[in-house]
């Protein structure tokens, strides 16, 4: 792949597994999925703020030029997702081995 793409799509996973993270350390003990039910407005706020701005800067050419990204596909897109969902999961499951070995 070319240097655009590449920044675009490590720029991408970044921002989302840093709002993965954001989810999966509200509770150290519960999963991500258990903590979504929680309330909180501000945390909302955030993650819409942030995936809005991340948008805008993957789709508005000269703010994707100013990053020096270019454009990313669907298939790329997904590709960021899973590997953003990926890159928290390993905390996700020391969650529920460190809850099963509590239990004991």
């Amino acid at each position: 792949m070319d240097e655009p793409t590449t920044r675009a799509l490590t720029f991408t996973t970044l921002v989302i597994a840093n709002l993965g993270l954001i989810f999966a350390n509200r509770s150290h003990s519960r999963l991500i999925l258990t903590t979504l039910r929680m309330r909180n407005a501000a945390l909302w706020w955030i993650v819409g703020g942030t995936l809005l701005f991340l948008c805008l800067i993957l789709s508005i050419p000269g703010v994707r030029d100013l990053f020096g990204f270019s454009l990313l596909s669907p298939k790329e897109l997904a590709l960021c997702l899973a590997a953003g969902i990926a890159s928290i999961l390993w905390f996700e499951t020391l969650k529920v081995f460190t809850r099963q070995h509590d239990v004991h």
